[in-house]
């Protein structure tokens, strides 16, 4: 798990530490963490840690969640680690 971590950080789309506006016009905000570990947890499954594969994961980003793709995966790392499901992981929410 580490190495695909490793490869992840090494290998993540630009946006994922600079884009800040909504993008809800292709993703759902309230599915955007649920949706994201479903399909990080395929390319997991399938070691893929392309940019272009990384890049396509559903996301909603905000100004207070910046970096909202790297907080999901620190909390996919946690509850991987911890046997856990990763929604029971780190909450965070936009409205509070």
């Amino acid at each position: 798990m580490l190495n695909f971590i490793k490869d992840v950080l090494n290998n993540m789309p630009n946006g994922w530490l600079s884009t800040t506006t909504h993008r809800l016009d292709i993703y759902n905000e309230e599915l955007a963490k649920t949706q994201f570990l479903e399909q990080f947890e395929n390319l997991y499954n399938n070691s893929n840690t392309e940019t272009s594969a990384l890049a396509e994961l559903p996301t909603a980003y905000d100004y207070i969640r910046l970096g909202h793709p790297i907080s999901c995966v620190l909390e996919w790392v946690i509850a991987k680690s911890l046997k856990l499901h990763p929604n029971n992981v780190i909450s965070f929410s936009s409205k509070t």
